[in-house]
């Protein structure tokens, strides 16, 4: 069974068309590359299958789950165990420590104080922050703040990982050791990763290129 199924998925806006019949499937382990210039659909893609956004027709499965079918509640307990998000900007909550902010996930879905504690200590020395594990995101440079957003993607070991644009607000070379790192990772956890990006760099850690034009896979699927 495939981890990701996306079935002719239709989004508009405002009457305008953005995605015009997308469909590809993701296996367990695979590391896919979503491509395409601005204004293509890479990011509605994203959002439909991130449970963000809602398509107009056509269906999104994950883990044998159609998002469609699920009520608001079923739909964020899904997220919650199956999906894990880098995104660009990193999305860290600033008030809580690089520790605090990858501990988040485990705390919504319930894992006992000890094996939280466990997890977030691994991961802290996997990415090679557990030195900052106290430091509040505005304490922290752009790539270790990546590093917690990885982390905190991974900590409850989701189906899926969804990377939009992580290296984006990165220098070349901080985003190539931050690549290099979620491939690693992805690899160590088996998960299916579904990587939007410009970056040729990034499509090196992917074994398939999904290439978008106009709304449509061209290229890929």
């Amino acid at each position: 069974m495939a981890v990701l199924e996306v079935e002719s998925l239709t989004k508009s806006y405002a009457e305008r068309p953005i995605l015009r019949g997308v469909s590809f499937k993701l296996e367990q382990g695979e590391r896919v590359a979503l491509l395409g210039p601005s204004g293509s659909g890479k990011t509605t893609v994203l959002n439909c299958v991130g449970g963000v956004d809602r398509a107009d027709s056509g269906s999104v499965t994950i883990a044998g789950q159609v998002l469609a079918d699920l009520s608001a509640d079923g739909l964020a307990q899904l997220r919650r165990r199956h999906i894990g998000t880098v995104f660009q900007f990193y999305h860290l909550l600033p008030t809580l420590s690089a520790a605090e902010n990858i501990e988040l996930p485990l705390q919504l879905l319930g894992v006992p104080t000890s094996e939280r504690e466990s997890r977030v200590q691994a991961l802290l020395e996997r990415v090679g922050i557990s030195h900052r594990a106290a430091a509040l995101p505005g304490q922290l440079s752009g790539g270790e703040m990546q590093r917690v957003a990885i982390a905190r993607a991974v900590v409850h070991r989701p189906t899926l990982i969804l990377a939009d644009e992580p290296t984006g607000s990165l220098d070349s070379a901080t985003g190539a050791q931050v690549l290099d790192l979620l491939a690693q990772i992805v690899s160590e956890t088996k998960a299916a990763l579904l990587l939007v990006t410009h970056s040729p760099e990034a499509v090196k850690h992917c074994e398939r290129v999904l290439r978008m034009q106009d709304g449509q896979i061209v290229e890929g699927a």
